[in-house]
Order: C-alpha cells, then structure tokens, then sequence
C-alpha cells in the first residue's frame, strides 16, 4: 500500500509539471485541476499513474479535464 506523503508528493509534481506545461501558477493549475476532478483521479490511480512519465500523465489529466468541460 502506498503511503499518503508518497501521493501527496506526487500529486505537487503532478500539479506543478501541469503548470509549467500550461505556464500558469501552481496555485491556478490546482484550482483548475481541483475543478474538474483530476486531483481525486490523480489520488485513485496513483498506482498506475506514478509509473507513467510525467509528460505523458500532463497529457493525460488535461485530456481528462477536457472531457469533463475544462477548455486547456
């Protein structure tokens, strides 16, 4: 079983990697993430998701937010 602190650190990178892609403020990429649900996504499938490049899991939490009405 995987550790809160080790989720938790994921989910900054991930966040912060998404802004960095989108150049916006880590607190902006939150507050969007946060909002169309990938942060809960990124906490359920953190076994999978950790696994997976960086890069390819931005692509992959836009695409999400995309199809739940984020317009990235």
């Amino acid at each position: 079983m995987f550790s809160i602190h080790e989720i938790s650190e994921y989910i900054v990178a991930l966040i912060a990697a998404f802004a960095k892609h989108y150049a916006m403020t880590d607190a902006e990429a939150y507050l969007y993430l946060n909002k169309y649900g990938a942060i809960k996504v990124a906490h359920d499938y953190y076994d999978v998701m950790h696994t997976q490049p960086m890069d390819d899991m931005v692509q992959s939490i836009s695409n999400y937010c995309k199809r739940k009405g984020g317009e990235l």
